[in-house]
């Protein structure tokens, strides 16, 4: 994946005009297409496409099985055994 900074980079260099499409892919070491579809903006950003990610529900998979730390019944890993876990970090990290 092409960071934000380099995607920036070359809208920079399209805006200014002075270089082809095939110069700016050579001088930021990223394919003549990527330049082209940033050109045409048909390529999001890094960050929209983090968000997009981050965003989306990804439902528990395989068989409920009983969990160690709490004894429930749930799809392993257990997210309350883990949310527990953080909080129990984050108390004594503010003791």
């Amino acid at each position: 994946m092409i960071s934000s900074h380099v995607v920036a980079e070359v809208r920079r260099l399209l805006e200014e005009g002075r270089l082809s499409q095939r110069k700016i892919a050579q001088w930021t070491g990223v394919s003549r297409g990527t330049v082209n579809a940033i050109a045409r903006g048909q390529r999001p950003d890094c960050e929209a496409r983090r968000c997009r990610r981050t965003d989306a529900f990804i439902p528990p998979s395989g068989p409920p099985r009983r969990c160690p730390g709490c004894g429930g019944m749930v799809q392993m890993p257990c997210l309350l055994c883990q949310l527990r876990a953080i909080q129990r970090r984050g108390h004594s990290a503010q003791v």
